[in-house]
């Protein structure tokens, strides 16, 4: 599975496996024919009004390359992470594709591909939780720099506006594998 947003942060991958994870289980890796983009909506929670969060997906371009890590998951974990990723398509990536690994499978990801999940660029009432990107800042001290410094190009421009404060989903599954972790 490749992962890209909060499942490049240890800590916030774990809540969504049963199995002990490790730092050397998310392997650094580059995608051919994708970028990230700030357009997927979730319904979250700040102060007890719900609002759309806005979150990073994938979106397919020829001529990109972005950086995430892949994770060795059993048929068992891609349920649980299906809850996770409510709101996203399972989508499959050819293993081609893979830039700096050799897989022996092709890649799962996750993309928001439902028109109605997807912000619009000026919409008001979308915003981009800052504790998330605190998760994926957080994260960078278990990389290398050019990891670090490509990943970067995607926290150089928010099209939305950063929301201060502490968050929750709003679907108490979504939320339980997400915040709260599978283990609790």
């Amino acid at each position: 599975m490749f992962g890209y947003g909060s499942l490049i942060n240890i800590v916030s991958a774990q809540k969504s496996f049963k199995r002990e994870l490790f730092q050397s289980d998310l392997i650094p890796v580059s995608i051919k024919g994708y970028e990230k983009v700030w357009n997927s909506i979730e319904t979250i929670n700040f102060d007890g009004q719900d609002t759309n969060g806005v979150f990073l997906n994938l979106q397919k371009n020829e001529n990109a390359i972005t950086n995430g890590v892949v994770v060795k998951i059993t048929d068992e974990e891609l349920e649980l992470l299906k809850l996770r990723e409510k709101n996203y398509s399972c989508i499959t990536i050819d293993s081609s594709n893979a830039i700096g690994q050799d897989l022996d499978d092709n890649i799962i990801a996750f993309m928001t591909t439902k028109e109605e999940k997807i912000a619009k660029v000026g919409d008001s009432s979308c915003v981009i939780p800052a504790k998330y990107i605190d998760i994926l800042t957080n994260a960078f001290a278990s990389y290398d720099d050019e990891f670090v410094v490509e990943y970067k190009k995607c926290l150089a421009d928010y099209p939305f506006e950063l929301k201060e404060g502490t968050y929750t989903f709003s679907d108490p599954i979504q939320n339980k594998f997400a915040k709260q972790g599978v283990k609790k």
